[in-house]
């Protein structure tokens, strides 16, 4: 039987996530949490020195499915033992299979699964050092649009940028609050209710789940700001970036921030996927990542 996911199970969950090598964003144990109840109902178990968890579609027809199961301590799982994990358990699909994954066991998922890719779920992964120093022909661009977002606020507006904490965090969910409120205000943020719901969990939860992020102010109100959690070693997934797209240069401002703000130890940034949307996939293109993870679906024979 699956448990619902909460965040008091963040602490219980998180051996589980400490060494596992599954780069999607989809494994990062604080996303799960915040992300749960918007679109889908993600429910965990343990079974033996395994850690599963499985997603249920809010809307009919409520599709069911199992990620990648978690060891403790973390191994790689065979085809074979997939199979039997889902049989176990009553599934007959894994979402969020790693590219590097299929690529290993190609043949052997053959003889269990169906493999499918899964359209705009192609993770983007960027050098964190890349993102906060910007260096080198490439990034003229923005540079260029951060030196104009410096220009047109240094005259008549203070800018100061802050590291988020539980302490200020309160100013990100007032303007959500405001947004809503005045749809005037929001017209400028792309943004849907079931991200701003995830915004609100992972805002009202931050220190519980080990969140990190900045916000950036201008003339005292804030503008802008963007946050994360861990995904595995050395790698930061940025799971929200909101800002007013009416200022000139301030999201490439504020990327380069939180790059330059993030904790020790984080040699990577995953910026999630595209979801299919062209707009999307140009923007994260244009910081060149240094690699892309393509996610696949595993459905038993």
């Amino acid at each position: 039987m699956f448990n619902r996911l909460r965040p008091e199970d963040y602490q219980t969950l998180r051996p589980y996530f400490e060494k596992h090598r599954y780069p999607l964003c989809e494994y990062s144990l604080a996303s799960a949490i915040v992300w749960n109840r918007c679109l889908y109902e993600v429910g965990w178990a343990v079974d033996g020195d395994l850690l599963l968890l499985a997603e249920t579609d809010l809307q009919p027809p409520s599709a069911k499915r199992l990620l990648m199961p978690l060891p403790l301590p973390f191994r790689e799982l065979t085809p074979a033992e997939l199979a039997g994990i889902a049989a176990r358990h009553r599934h007959t699909r894994y979402y969020y299979v790693p590219q590097d994954y299929r690529e290993r066991n190609a043949a052997e998922l053959e003889k269990f699964f169906t493999v499918d890719e899964q359209p705009g779920y192609m993770d983007y992964i960027y050098s964190t050092a890349d993102m906060a120093q910007l260096s080198g022909h490439k990034y003229s661009k923005k540079r260029n649009l951060i030196s104009q977002f410096s220009k047109q606020t240094a005259a008549a507006r203070k800018v100061k940028v802050e590291r988020l904490t539980p302490a200020n965090n309160g100013a990100c969910l007032n303007l959500l609050d405001r947004w809503a409120r005045d749809p005037e205000a929001g017209a400028h943020l792309d943004m849907l209710n079931c991200e701003r719901k995830a915004i609100i969990n992972g805002l009202r939860n931050f220190r519980e789940l080990e969140l990190s992020g900045v916000l950036v102010r201008l003339d005292r109100e804030i503008c802008g700001f963007a946050f994360g959690s861990r995904l595995s070693d050395g790698v930061f997934v940025l799971n929200f970036e909101k800002a007013l797209d009416n200022v000139k240069g301030l999201y490439q401002f504020l990327d380069n921030e939180l790059a330059r703000h993030l904790p020790p130890g984080y040699s990577f940034i995953n910026k999630e996927s595209d979801l299919c949307k062209p707009g999307l996939a140009k923007a994260k293109e244009s910081y060149y990542p240094a690699f892309r993870i393509r996610s696949y679906t595993l459905t038993l024979k």
